[in-house]
């Protein structure tokens, strides 16, 4: 007697290919369980904090918070630092994966260290903000995870912020915000210093050192008490032209 075999069946594999093509089409593999279980895996992990800049006529304040969180309420560290000062005019600040915080300082003071011994001179923080824009477009396809902000004094003695985003579209600007805390210092910072919000006839105080300080750390205050990854030191850095890269702490809430 014959024995049906749908392996040697032609028509039976077409309906059969037919049914698994239009299940594809009915349950692709984004709804599946097996591709939940891969996007379980990431390589990143956000630290939390909060970095700001300003930028004045001779100077560059560059402030940051000091903690570390993992999943926002485990504090990891409370004394960690996310301002660089790479040379005397340039200052690097990171907030995000601190891993790529660490690596990103690496790559910048290994190719200012190069141009210095290779040009007998420290690099200019217009060109040192070009160079970064570029290693972070080379890094487009697996990107740095940090929102880095690149400030110091030009060659022209005048103050500059340079703000990126994760793939190196740069940007001069005024002042700018990263990290956890960004959404409440950047209206802060429209109002107080780029006078954007501030209604006609208020009085504009003009922008000193002083000032910028102060705002700094009225503006650290007010979100370590809104903000949990935000908090325990305001760590300040202040560059003027012609002068050494200084340093200052103030404590926050530490809860």
């Amino acid at each position: 007697s014959f024995k049906y075999d749908a392996k040697h069946d032609p028509l039976g594999q077409m309906k059969a290919f037919k049914a698994a093509f239009a299940d594809v089409e009915e349950n692709p593999d984004w709804r599946s369980h097996k591709l939940i279980e891969r996007q379980r895996w990431n390589p990143y992990s956000m630290e939390g904090g909060s970095t700001c800049a300003i930028a004045g006529d001779n100077f560059v304040v560059v402030a940051s918070d000091t903690r570390m969180t993992a999943g926002d309420i485990n504090v990891i560290n409370r004394e960690v630092d996310k301002i660089h000062a790479l040379s005397d005019n340039i200052v690097m600040t990171n907030a995000g994966f601190y891993g790529d915080v660490l690596q990103m300082r690496r790559l910048l003071e290994t190719h200012l260290h190069k141009y210095r011994f290779d040009y007998r001179s420290n690099m200019t923080v217009d060109l040192c903000a070009e160079l970064l824009a570029r290693n972070l477009y080379y890094r487009r396809f697996f990107p740095y995870y940090t929102g880095v902000i690149l400030s110091g004094i030009d060659e022209h003695g005048k103050g500059a912020v340079f703000s990126y985003d994760p793939i190196g579209c740069i940007e001069r600007l005024a002042y700018s915000a990263s990290g956890a805390a960004e959404p409440m210092l950047i209206p802060f910072l429209d109002c107080q210093v780029g006078h954007v919000t501030l209604a006609d006839g208020i009085e504009r105080p003009k922008l000193t050192l002083e000032r910028a300080c102060a705002l700094m750390r009225d503006a650290f205050r007010s979100c370590a008490e809104r903000e949990i990854t935000t908090g325990d030191s305001i760590h300040l850095v202040i560059a003027e032209a012609g002068k050494p890269v200084r340093h200052e702490r103030r404590k926050l809430r530490e809860d």
